[in-house]
């Protein structure tokens, strides 16, 4: 059993059409240390530039070939879209059918892992809105499938998603803490606070537990939900 993982962050975007973020690089760049310091292994770190489109899909092929016994974990923090893509360093605002990465897709991505257990973090929203993580689209899709049915069908046995808010609320960089919320608290977690801890391992769904409390419990307004879970077998 080996450990594989690919973190993503992107706040600077080449198109001037969307907004810069303060956090996602820090997000993804505290997650990659925390792994990679603790089980070592296989990662990859991508960073604004280095997150087009085309190097995600590319680390996405690489994971494909994985033994079915390694672990896989795959953050991203970044904007998503109002029409459940993620966006890429390299997308175009008045293209975003064929620049961005959307969820039914991720979704086929991941189908194609074989690792028996998968991690995905997710710490963007699709709903938009002033400040939020996401990018607000011109055009509607003609999917009639709902976020919550596109996440549903990433999840399965062995494999878990967190995401940073329901389908229909926003997410938030938390600018004096340096990172988005759900990252600040999955970061802490993982740490091992002595309420998850069993003996020297840290319970999956303790960890689960103790971050959606605390992401709901620091939302200004209750607008932060986090997540989305599954077995892990």
């Amino acid at each position: 059993m080996a450990f594989k993982g690919l973190f993503i962050g992107i706040d600077r975007y080449a198109s001037p059409g969307i907004e810069w973020l303060s956090c996602s690089g820090r997000d993804a760049m505290a997650l990659h240390a925390l792994f990679t310091d603790t089980l070592g292994g296989d990662t990859t770190l991508l960073m604004d530039e280095q997150a087009t489109l085309g190097s995600i899909r590319e680390k996405f092929e690489h994971l494909a070939t994985v033994d079915p016994d390694d672990v896989v974990v795959i953050g991203f923090s970044g904007h998503g879209t109002e029409t459940h893509e993620l966006v890429a360093y390299d997308t175009e605002p008045f293209n975003l059918a064929n620049t961005t990465l959307p969820l039914t897709t991720l979704g086929e991505w991941c189908a194609r892992i074989p690792a028996r257990r998968l991690l995905i973090i997710l710490d963007c929203c699709f709903s938009g809105g002033m400040g939020a993580k996401a990018i607000q689209a011109e055009t509607r899709p003609r999917d009639i499938q709902s976020v919550d049915a596109k996440l549903d069908g990433i999840s399965g046995t062995g494999r878990i998603i967190l995401t940073a808010s329901g389908p229909t609320e926003k997410a938030w960089e938390v600018i004096r803490l340096g990172h988005s919320l759900l990252t600040w608290h999955l970061l802490e977690a993982l740490k091992g606070p002595a309420e998850i801890r069993q003996g020297d391992r840290l319970g999956l769904l303790g960890l689960l537990d103790y971050v959606t409390k605390r992401v709901v419990d620091g939302a200004l307004g209750g607008c932060w939900l986090c997540v989305r879970r599954s077995i892990w077998g």
